[in-house]
């Protein structure tokens, strides 16, 4: 296995050269990923959160590297993002070693890995989002342009393509999706695309 660590928290490195008895490589900068099938990333996305989500999208979604992403705050939105984006493993930065060691030779099997208890909230939403009786009439009570938005999210748009596909600008989208997450009583963007999964 070859390691490389994206990250711009020195700190961060320090704690993989003390948990880690695996070589591997830093860089504070995101790098394009190598043609080496057996390279393996780590992305430590907290102080880079945007730049990560688009190194992932660029080079990552829908293509066979394998990542893993740490967060110092670990939290499910996050975690779903990454997903999405194409990362086989989202972890706490600072989780025990037996984890790491865990996570990594999963990813390098082309396996996954998550927290179990994040998993379990994860769970829980999906559960707490699930209501057979949703229908598209409910969507109803959305403006032209909010319920043209919630089905952008639903398909997986980020405010950013969002706001470039609708000629808008970012904070125009986040208002729009406040309103939105209000009308149909949902608490994120996570619990509108399992609404609109079920409408």
């Amino acid at each position: 296995m070859k390691l490389i660590v994206f990250s711009v928290s020195r700190s961060f490195e320090q704690f993989l050269n003390r948990h880690l008895d695996i070589a591997f490589e830093y860089s504070n900068e995101l790098q394009a990923p190598s043609d080496d099938s057996d390279q393996l990333y780590l992305l430590h996305i907290s102080g880079m959160e945007l730049e990560c989500y688009e190194w992932l999208l660029k080079h990552v979604s829908g293509k066979p590297i394998r990542v893993g992403v740490c967060s110092d705050l670990p939290n499910i939105r996050e975690m779903l993002e990454c997903v999405r984006l194409g990362a086989k493993a989202y972890c706490n930065s600072h989780m025990a070693s037996l984890h790491y060691h865990q996570m990594l030779q999963l990813v390098e099997n082309g396996q996954s890995w998550f927290p179990p208890q994040m998993l379990d909230e994860t769970f829980k939403l999906a559960q707490q989002a699930a209501n057979p009786t949703l229908n598209q009439e409910q969507l109803e009570i959305l403006t032209a342009r909010e319920k043209d938005i919630a089905l952008a999210v639903g398909d997986g748009k980020s405010n950013r393509q969002i706001a470039d596909l609708f000629d808008i600008s970012e904070p125009t989208v986040k208002s729009h999706l406040t309103s939105i997450f209000k009308k149909l009583d949902l608490k994120d963007r996570v619990g509108l695309v399992l609404y609109l999964k079920q409408a």
